[in-house]
C-alpha cells in the first residue's frame, strides 16, 4: 500500500511527478462497444463473424469475410444523464446551479474502406489463399463526455479532516514559506516541487490547525457539514489503422491490424463544502490530457463446417505518450468565531505540465457464432482485460517513477471481463433486425482507495469504484446488392460508487466522531442512436 505520511527528506526531493493515479490508468484505458450501427445493434458480438467494418477492430481475421470492396461511415447521437444518491439526497444534472444540463452530443463513430481482393484460386475453385483484402479505418474507442451534479445531506466528515491527515510530516514553515523558508510568496509557494498544493490551500485557508510538529488536525467544529461535488468531462478515445487479411479455403481466416490511437480529455472537477456558521469552502481542478499510442492486433477465424465459426484475437498493450497539465482554483471563507474574525480569499494555482507514458491492458477475445442458413445468426464474445498489467512511466519510459501506483494496479483494479451476446434476423431478403446484451464486470476493486503523492499538485481527492456496466441493443438494416443502411438504438447503463476523499484512514476524531465519508451512488444512462451508410463495389 502506497504511504501518504513521508519524511522530510523524501518531500524535499520529489518532483511534479505523482500527479496520475490508477484510476486514471483506468479511465485512459477503458473501450466501448462503438462502432458501425450493425456492431452496435447486435452489441458488438462481431469476433467470430467479422464482414463488418467495426468488427475488424475486434478480430482483424473478420477482414477475410467480406468478398466485395466497401466504403462506410457511421454517425452517433448520444444522450446522456447521469443520477446520484448520495446520503439519501438526489443529484440530477438535469437542473442544478451550476448550469450543467443533460448532455447531447452528434459526432462520427467510424469510416472505413475495405479493399477486397480475391486470387485466381476464388475464380477456379481451388483451396489455399481465396482472397488478400485490405482496410483502412477510423474507430471511436471512447466518448469520456460527462457532466455529473452531486450534493449531500448532513455530514460529520469534511474534506478538512483528510486535509490534515494528508499533510501530516509538513510543518508550518513549510506551508507558510516553502521548503527550506526561503520562498515567501504564494505563487513561489505554490511552485515549489516538494509540498503538495492541497495541503499549501488547507492551510492557507485556515482548514488546519497544528496538533505537534508535523502534526495537523481540521480547524472546523461544525456537527454537520454540507457538500457538494460537480464534475465535467469532454474527450474521445480515437484509433486509425491499416489491417490486412487472408482467406484461406474459405476454412480459415487470419489478419492484423496496426493501430494509431489518439487521446483528447479535459474535466473540470469542483468539489464545495457549507460549514454552517464556520464558513465554507471549494476547492477545484482543471485537467487537460492529450496522447498518442500504438499497438497491433491478431486475430483468426477458423470455420470447420458452414453453419460454425470460431474465432480468437491477440490485442497488444499500447504505449502512450502523454502530455498533462492541470491547474486548481481554491476559494474560502472561513470564520473564526471566537475572534469575531473570517478570512476569506481566491487563490488560483499555476498551470503544471506533466509528461508520462502509459502503457494500457493486454487484451483477449474468444467467439463463437452460429449461421441459420439464410434467415439469421446468433454470435456470443468474451473479452479479457489484464487491467491490473497496466504501467504508468516517466516521459523516458522509466517505471520506478509510478513503483506506488504500479502496484497499486494489482491491488485497486480487477481484470474484467466483458460478455457480448448478439442475433440477426432476416425478415426479408433485404430488412434484417436486430438486438443484443453486453455486461463488462466490476474493473475496480470494491475495497480499492486513491492515494495522491505528497508532492501532488492536483487537488482532485474524488475517484469511482465501477461496479458494472449494461448494454441493451436494438436495430435494424435494409441491404440492397451495392448499398445498405443501418440505425441501431443503444442503452448503455454505467454503475459506479463515488467517494469525495479517501477516509479510510479517518475513522473516528478525538470525540470519538465518526470521520469516515459516505459514498454516493453514481448511475450514469447513455442512450444512443446510430446510423451507418455504407456502398459495396
Amino acid at each position: 500500500m502506497k504511504k501518504i505520511l513521508l519524511t522530510a527528506a523524501i518531500i524535499v526531493s520529489s518532483s511534479y511527478l505523482l500527479a496520475q493515479t490508477e484510476f486514471d490508468a483506468l479511465k485512459y484505458t477503458q473501450q466501448d462497444i462503438n462502432g458501425t450501427a450493425r456492431y452496435m445493434g447486435m452489441a458488438g458480438a462481431f469476433g467470430a463473424l467479422g464482414g463488418d467494418a467495426s468488427a475488424i477492430k475486434d478480430n482483424p481475421a473478420g477482414l477475410g469475410i467480406y468478398r466485395k470492396s466497401e466504403l462506410s461511415g457511421t454517425l452517433n447521437v448520444l444522450m446522456q444523464n447521469t443520477t446520484s444518491n448520495w446520503q439519501y439526497t438526489s443529484g440530477n444534472a438535469k437542473v442544478n446551479s451550476y448550469g450543467y444540463g443533460d448532455l447531447y452530443r452528434v459526432g462520427p463513430n467510424s469510416f472505413s474502406l475495405v479493399l477486397a481482393s480475391p486470387t485466381w484460386r476464388a475464380d477456379n475453385g481451388s483451396d489455399g489463399l481465396q482472397s488478400s483484402n485490405w482496410s483502412f479505418s477510423y474507430n471511436r474507442l471512447r466518448n469520456f463526455n460527462r457532466s455529473l451534479f452531486s450534493t449531500s445531506g448532513p455530514s460529520m466528515s469534511s474534506i478538512t479532516d483528510y486535509m490534515g491527515y494528508f499533510s501530516e510530516g509538513y510543518n508550518s514553515y513549510d506551508l507558510a514559506y516553502g521548503v527550506g523558508y526561503n520562498n515567501y510568496t504564494i505563487d513561489d509557494l505554490l511552485n515549489d516541487p516538494g509540498i503538495a498544493t492541497l495541503s499549501i490551500y488547507g492551510y492557507q485557508g485556515y482548514l488546519m490547525d497544528s496538533t505537534g510538529v508535523g502534526k495537523w488536525g481540521s480547524s472546523i467544529y461544525s456537527n454537520m457539514i454540507s457538500p457538494k461535488f460537480t464534475r465535467f468531462e469532454k474527450g474521445y478515445l480515437d484509433e486509425y489503422s491499416v489491417g490486412w487479411a487472408g482467406n484461406f479455403s474459405n476454412i480459415f481466416y487470419f489478419g492484423a491490424t496496426l493501430n494509431f490511437q489518439s487521446l483528447n480529455y479535459s474535466s473540470a472537477t469542483t468539489y464545495a463544502e457549507n460549514f454552517g456558521t464556520e464558513g465554507s469552502m471549494s476547492i477545484g481542478d482543471t485537467i487537460y490530457t492529450k496522447g498518442t499510442g500504438m499497438n497491433l492486433n491478431i486475430g483468426t477465424i477458423i470455420s470447420p463446417v458452414e453453419f460454425l465459426r470460431i474465432g480468437l484475437s491477440l490485442h497488444t498493450p499500447t504505449i502512450f505518450d502523454i502530455s498533462e497539465r492541470n491547474y486548481s482554483t481554491f476559494h474560502y471563507d472561513k470564520n473564526d468565531l471566537a475572534l469575531e474574525t473570517t478570512y476569506s480569499g481566491t487563490i488560483v494555482s499555476p498551470e503544471f505540465p506533466t509528461p508520462y507514458q502509459l502503457q494500457s491492458p493486454l487484451r483477449l477475445n474468444a467467439s463463437v457464432a452460429f449461421i441459420l442458413g439464410t434467415k439469421g445468426l446468433i454470435s456470443a464474445e468474451y473479452v479479457y482485460n489484464h487491467n491490473t498489467g497496466t504501467r504508468l512511466m516517466n516521459e523516458n519510459g522509466d517505471s520506478q517513477a509510478y513503483q506506488d501506483e504500479n502496484q497499486g494496479m494489482k491491488t485497486a483494479l480487477n481484470d474484467s471481463r466483458t460478455i457480448k451476446i448478439g442475433g440477426e434476423y432476416r425478415l426479408t431478403e433485404n430488412f434484417s433486425l436486430r438486438a443484443g446484451y453486453a455486461n463488462t464486470n466490476n474493473e475496480t476493486s470494491p475495497t480499492a482507495e486513491k492515494f495522491l503523492g505528497l508532492t501532488t499538485k492536483s487537488v482532485d481527492t474524488s475517484y469511482f469504484l465501477h461496479n458494472s456496466t449494461n448494454y441493451l441493443t436494438a436495430g435494424f438494416g435494409y441491404r440492397e446488392s451495392n448499398w445498405f443502411i443501418d440505425f441501431a438504438f443503444v442503452n448503455k447503463t454505467i454503475n459506479e460508487t463515488f467517494y469525495p476523499y479517501n477516509t479510510n484512514n479517518l475513522v473516528k476524531d478525538y470525540q470519538n466522531n465518526n470521520l469516515a465519508v459516505n459514498p454516493a451512488k453514481v448511475i450514469t444512462n447513455n442512450t444512443n442512436a446510430v446510423v451507418t451508410l455504407g456502398l459495396k463495389f
